[in-house]
């Protein structure tokens, strides 16, 4: 959570007569701000694509590790994961078949229509941060060598419409806790679906 206000009430404090000390109780403890969840794998069961000549790119959000996708052992393999909603990405892990990796691999996502963001991948290329970065598309590629994979997992946060307007509404009116609270509940009150 991102806390914008915390509100501690005291109760009337007491005097301790021996040790001088004065005690006070917590009448209400409030702590407000906009809830940020923790990432979990936002690609499971989602739509894949693939270069043509590879194996069915499907096995590789299906959470089976017996089944394996392979490239199509040319020069470059592809995949790209639609999360079908915006999430927020912490990284992407990739599950090799043993002794089955390429030289390079290069990770891009974008948002939407946006620009291409690209994330430093480091050989074993087995997990890859994403910096908890905006996406809605997530591109691998893989170049020399064989390239077998089990699976893959993009770590991270997806959100609905009215939960970005609520991160955004956070951020523009952070010192106007008021302001704040009645565009949340308009937000809540709005007839939308994702």
């Amino acid at each position: 959570m991102k806390t914008s206000k915390i509100k501690v009430n005291l109760r009337k404090g007491k005097l301790d007569p021996w040790w001088k000390t004065v005690y006070f109780g917590i009448r209400t403890f409030e702590v407000s701000g906009v809830a940020h969840d923790v990432p979990v794998d936002v690609s499971s069961g989602k739509p894949v694509t693939a270069n043509s000549g590879s194996s069915d790119p499907a096995t590789l959000v299906d959470a089976d590790n017996s089944t394996v996708w392979n490239g199509n052992g040319g020069d470059k393999s592809w995949f790209e994961i639609d999360l079908k909603k915006i999430c927020v990405l912490d990284n992407i892990e990739l599950f090799w078949e043993d002794g089955n990796r390429p030289e390079n691999v290069q990770v891009t996502y974008k948002c939407g229509s946006g620009m291409e963001s690209e994330a430093p991948a480091e050989n074993p290329f087995n997990k890859v941060s994403l910096d908890m970065d905006f996406g809605t598309k997530l591109r691998v590629e893989l170049s020399g060598g064989s390239s077998g994979l089990k699976g893959v997992k993009a770590c991270g946060v997806s959100y609905g419409g009215k939960d970005i307007l609520k991160l955004k509404i956070s951020d523009a009116f952070d010192n106007h806790s008021l302001v704040k609270n009645d565009l949340f509940n308009a937000v809540e009150s709005m007839a939308y679906e994702d």
